[in-house]
């Protein structure tokens, strides 16, 4: 298949997959959360790999490796690894200074799986695996980016219908410039998802505590801003740790 001819069988599977994957919680509304999100998973990176295949006229096995599932950079795993270890240390610092509590939630591990599973690997394998990797085959990295940026934006309106509007505005805000480091540490991280699905993973670590319900919009606020240090940080690092100018491999 040639390149202009795979642009209708990639866009008519993002949106079976985007539809998927923003359906299954409200088709299974009393199913446990985390059963929902290993379902989510199964089937979205399943059909990721099936279309990745189709479109590419791959053996499924080398579209598994292609959309992200390979051997990572380890130097991009790192700077996932220290920024979420960063991200984590603000629940202890913020309830030392603010002198409350966060206790972390009984089945916390279990909410952990499902983090892990239907937000990091989940949406980096649909977002970063499928989307950005397909454009990156045509364009440059920031192109590629900013294309990738605007469906992944678009995924976070959903969050108008259950969060408080401040803390919505600033997670659809943050999830727009996510798209570009996320897309980085891809890149860098041998066209993985794994570095990516860590930091992703990590920025949904508000979910293991019990947040009292007088300080979860304050606290929500700063935990963006917490994010936001930290997904800017992934570029100095990158630079350290790989040795190169920023746009050098960037521009291409």
């Amino acid at each position: 298949m040639n390149t202009k001819n795979q642009y209708v069988p990639f866009l008519l599977a993002f949106v079976i997959l985007f539809g998927l994957f923003t359906g299954f919680g409200f088709l299974f509304p009393n199913v446990d959360w985390t059963w929902i999100r290993i379902l989510i998973c199964v089937v979205i990176v399943s059909g990721v790999i099936i279309s990745w295949s189709l479109i590419k006229n791959l053996h499924w096995v080398q579209a598994f490796r292609e959309v992200g599932f390979g051997k990572p950079d380890w130097r991009a795993v790192a700077i996932a690894l220290m920024l979420g270890a960063l991200l984590l240390s603000f629940f202890p610092i913020y309830s030392t200074l603010a002198r409350v509590p966060l206790v972390l939630q009984s089945n916390w591990l279990w909410i952990l799986v499902g983090i892990i599973t239907g937000v990091g690997i989940t949406e980096e394998t649909l977002f970063r695996g499928f989307v950005f990797n397909f454009f990156r085959g045509r364009f440059s990295f920031w192109r590629s980016a900013t294309y990738s940026m605007f469906l992944f934006g678009a995924m976070h309106l959903f969050l108008l219908l259950w969060l408080p509007l401040p803390i919505a505005i600033a997670a659809i805000l943050l999830s727009i410039l996510a798209a570009y480091p996320m897309a980085y540490l891809f890149e860098h991280g041998n066209k993985t998802i794994w570095a990516p699905a860590i930091l992703h993973t990590a920025a949904l670590a508000t979910n293991l505590f019990v947040i009292p319900q007088e300080m979860s919009v304050s606290l929500s606020l700063l935990w963006i801003g917490m994010l936001l240090i930290s997904l800017l940080l992934v570029f100095p690092a990158g630079r350290a740790l790989f040795k190169e100018k920023f746009y050098e491999r960037l521009a291409t």
